[in-house]
């Protein structure tokens, strides 16, 4: 597990929370320059820590209505397969593979009923998936941002 200090989890919460927030303001609020900040953003991007800094989009605005989760029992034979046909498929915005009654969560989102029915449609017919309960998703309570704390370095 790689171990960051406080002014790094400082740096990535407020990326996390606002991705354009600027350097000059993270600095100011630690009492750094923004060289600085800079310098440890590419830091943490070298180490792989911060993969990227990209845009929360809100899907309910743009009209998708339906957020489900689809837990998927699967061939274990055709498993690869199955994957990647998931994959492909653009509605579906996560595929994860998971333990339990259940092999496989993907996390889908439709712009309304028929649309939703007409994914679902294409997933059941990909050969090989045996069981299959969906979750619709009605109201998100917590969506976090923040690291965990066990993250932190203990001496600096």
């Amino acid at each position: 597990m790689q171990v960051i200090d406080k002014i790094d989890k400082y740096i990535i919460e407020q990326l996390a929370a606002n991705g354009r927030v600027s350097f000059a303001n993270i600095a100011k609020d630690i009492n750094l320059t923004d060289v600085a900040i800079k310098k440890r953003l590419d830091r943490l991007m070298q180490r792989g820590i911060i993969k990227s800094i990209t845009a929360e989009i809100d899907y309910e605005i743009l009209g998708f209505n339906e957020k489900v989760e689809i837990l998927i029992t699967i061939d274990p034979s055709k498993q690869n397969d199955i994957i990647k046909k998931l994959k492909e498929m653009e509605d579906i915005k996560e595929v994860v593979e998971v333990t339990g009654e259940y092999n496989v969560l993907a996390r889908v989102m439709a712009l309304d009923k028929g649309d939703l029915k007409t994914l679902l449609d294409s997933i059941f017919k990909i050969d090989g998936i045996t069981k299959a309960s969906i979750l619709t998703i009605l109201k998100e309570h917590k969506n976090s941002k923040n690291l965990p704390r066990k993250i932190l370095q203990t001496t600096f």
